[in-house]
């Protein structure tokens, strides 16, 4: 019976179109409200401030109007697992980052150029590894728990702003297989990028950074391709450094990723829903184990010898977010549907094969235009090898692990938000030996 729900959630949810373009950054949503403000001739105030600490007196206005642009953001997660996993409790994880940018052309004359720096501090406890026993973690924020520096990267557009470059210690995640809806949910299913990749290899995301390059080039106004190049070095995200790891090992692998994608400038359709079309690959050629075979072939679960090595792995994601209904005289309130998939081999890949598809609406109550609710279901197959080599020594196999979710975002402010979560994770751990867990909780977050 669980077998047969799993394939017909798995089938309903991949069936599901694609999400849009709404920017969630808070430097976009700053020049928004200035914007209104100016057309209304109207003072800041509370809807329209953009941080909790205010604009300082207008030093920040005038601190951005000079080219430095301050913001820093708390968030935090508290869930608790009320039935079912390996026990019932709750635990507590927070993420405060700090994110300082140099408009070096307002700053020295340098056109076109940006240089960022940025750190953050994170606390609190692993609810899935505590009560649960899953993989698909249950909050986004967990990881790396102590003060670390991230990004230093200087930033440069080219060619009339065709090109735009980017080197310096930065994360693939930031600009690869990503979608800023991801941000959207609690559950680290997704985590800014498909989760499947960062467990499947060393793909650099929020929290670490790693020495690196892309670049973007716009073939035109509806299609652009992205190159990226970094250290492939997994060692790099080690907690006794703090981020603070400058080392190069290039003998230890380079990591190289490539998309292409379709993001039309005036949407789709004759009404212009906006929508996003991506098709990649990441590939790392770090060394790295079989799930199944010793040095000889044979099981090493069996023989106790040291695993076969594999010179380099990948994964090929493909990812879409589409509107498909936007209510009258909006701009991005509607219903969009965003869906995303990833592939590798099995004997290399913990889960090879990972599908992820939901639901976002903005503006869904009435009134309440600027709160958004979103549902999704994640599919984490695991590999046919780890199957091979648990049934090599009698063990139970790991067959799959789906997470479900349902949240409502609620903005109280500009700077303030509160995230009501429900969360359902069917078959942790992949064997079916733990019991299908419910999980309840918020997540809160406020911009200084």
């Amino acid at each position: 019976m669980r077998k047969t729900i799993a394939l017909v959630l798995a089938l309903l949810f991949s069936a599901a179109p694609a999400y849009s373009s709404y920017d969630p950054s808070y430097l976009a949503e700053q020049k928004e409200a200035k914007k209104i403000e100016r057309l209304g001739g109207l003072p800041a105030s509370s809807e329209t401030q953009q941080y909790m600490l205010g604009d300082w007196k207008s030093l920040r206005e005038e601190l951005e109007n000079e080219g430095v642009t301050f913001s820093s953001t708390f968030t935090t997660d508290v869930l608790g697992n009320v039935s079912g996993g390996m026990k019932q409790g709750a635990r507590f994880d927070s993420s405060t980052g700090w994110d300082v940018n140099f408009d070096l052309e307002k700053f020295v004359g340098m056109i076109g150029t940006q240089f960022h720096i940025s750190g953050l501090w994170r606390a609190g406890q692993n609810l899935s590894k505590a009560t649960i026993g899953n993989d698909l973690t249950c909050s986004t924020i967990f990881g790396n728990e102590q003060f670390r520096f991230y990004f230093l990267y200087l930033e440069k557009d080219l060619l009339d702003k065709r090109l735009n470059i980017r080197f310096g210690r930065i994360a693939a995640g930031d600009d690869f297989a990503t979608s800023p809806l991801y941000g959207i949910y609690v559950s680290n299913a997704v985590d800014g990028v498909p989760i499947s990749i960062p467990i499947n290899m060393f793909f650099s995301v929020y929290a670490t950074a790693t020495w690196g390059a892309r670049a973007k080039y716009n073939l035109n106004k509806d299609f652009y391709i992205f190159s990226g190049i970094y250290d492939g070095d997994a060692a790099v995200a080690r907690n006794d450094m703090y981020g603070f790891d400058f080392s190069l090992r290039l003998k230890e692998g380079l990591a190289f990723a490539e998309e292409f994608a379709y993001a039309p400038e005036k949407g789709v359709g004759p009404t212009g829903l906006p929508g996003h079309y991506k098709a990649g690959i990441y590939y790392n050629g770090a060394t790295c184990r079989d799930l199944y075979s010793d040095i000889n072939g044979n099981s090493f679960a069996v023989t106790n010898l040291d695993k076969k090595k594999h010179i380099g792995n990948y994964n090929v994601y493909l990812i879409a977010d589409q509107m498909i209904y936007r209510e009258k005289g909006t701009i991005d309130q509607g219903l969009t549907p965003l869906i995303c998939a990833t592939i590798g081999p099995e004997s290399i890949n913990k889960f090879p094969f990972f599908l992820m598809g939901g639901l976002i609406y903005k503006g869904l109550i009435p009134g309440r235009n600027n709160d958004t609710t979103a549902v999704q279901m994640a599919y984490a197959k695991y590999s046919d090898k780890i199957k091979e080599s648990q049934a090599s020594v009698g063990s139970r196999a790991q067959q799959y692990e789906i997470a479900l979710e349902f949240t409502h975002k609620i903005n109280i402010t500009k700077w303030m938000y509160m995230q009501p979560d429900i969360q359902y994770i069917i078959q942790p751990g992949g064997t079916g030996n733990i019991d299908d867990a419910l999980v309840l909780g918020f997540q809160f977050g406020l911009t200084f």
